[in-house]
């Protein structure tokens, strides 16, 4: 998609560094799983985050980098 991002509301500096996904993941343009889809990252790649997220609510959605694309991956499928 040529979709861009949401800006982040918020940043944490403790969420900054890298981390991998724990199964395929949607690259979404904010935060929730009804926000369009950038690309699917494959489980067990490195994204960066560096510390901005949004949330829907109950769930972190980081706001990563990957293979050059941003967006926002949840926190729930990735660990640092």
């Amino acid at each position: 998609t040529n979709q861009k991002p949401a800006v982040a509301k918020f940043r944490e500096a403790t969420l900054s560094g890298a981390y991998k996904t724990t199964a395929d993941l949607n690259m979404r343009t904010d935060a929730g799983t009804g926000d369009a889809i950038i690309c699917t990252i494959p489980k067990g790649k490195a994204v960066q985050c560096y510390g901005y997220y949004n949330t829907d609510g109950a769930t972190k959605w980081l706001y990563v980098v990957y293979e050059g694309k941003t967006g926002y991956c949840s926190s729930k499928y990735l660990r640092k």
